[in-house]
């Protein structure tokens, strides 16, 4: 079994955009029944939908150079935009009226790439265990204890991220704590 192809499979299936598909799906259908499907369609429309449009922007004009491994020193600007673009989608779908767990989703990944626009000058945080860290969070606090069946998603993305070469255990770590929990900080402030 080639290790590395597994490490490369596990870190292209766990990349922010491709879990906020299935967790805001999750989340607003669990929340709001059909109305959630199309809450969650609209808020996957405003972030992911809108950071990939920016990034195959960034890509076409040369401003990133590859976006599947966007250098340390590449990442503020396109984390602020991010950012920004979450922000604004949770402040749309909250005067919107969108189902609470929805929004709490939309202000932690709003939160999580501030935090990670703030810090990157400085440390090479993992935006992949950030984002699994956070999914499950998410799913722990939505689900409860069925939640914790997403829990080895995260040891994973671990091993294949140092597998890969591409974080040490400390920025794994840092992205853990950021993305779990500005997570539930998030549930807190908005529930």
């Amino acid at each position: 079994m080639d290790l590395a192809r597994v490490a490369r499979l596990v870190s292209g299936a766990t990349r922010l955009p491709l879990l906020a598909v299935p967790l805001f799906i999750l989340v607003g259908v669990a929340t709001a029944g059909w109305a959630g499907l199309l809450w969650a369609s609209f808020c996957l429309l405003l972030t992911s939908g809108l950071s990939l449009v920016y990034l195959a922007y960034l890509t076409r004009s040369g401003r990133v150079r590859d976006p599947r491994k966007i250098p340390q020193e590449e990442r503020v600007r396109p984390l602020r935009v991010v950012a920004g673009l979450h922000a604004g989608a949770f402040l749309l779908v909250t005067l919107l009226g969108a189902p609470v767990p929805l929004r709490a989703v939309l202000l932690s990944y709003a939160l999580a790439t501030a935090a990670f626009a703030l810090l990157t000058p400085f440390v090479n945080l993992s935006l992949h265990a950030a984002g699994a860290a956070g999914a499950l969070a998410c799913l722990i606090l939505v689900f409860g204890f069925p939640g914790t069946l997403f829990a080895p998603v995260l040891p994973l993305v671990w091993w294949a991220r140092v597998r890969l070469g591409r974080h040490t255990h400390l920025e794994l770590a840092l992205g853990t704590i950021a993305g779990g929990g500005l997570t539930w900080v998030s549930f807190a402030v908005v529930a």
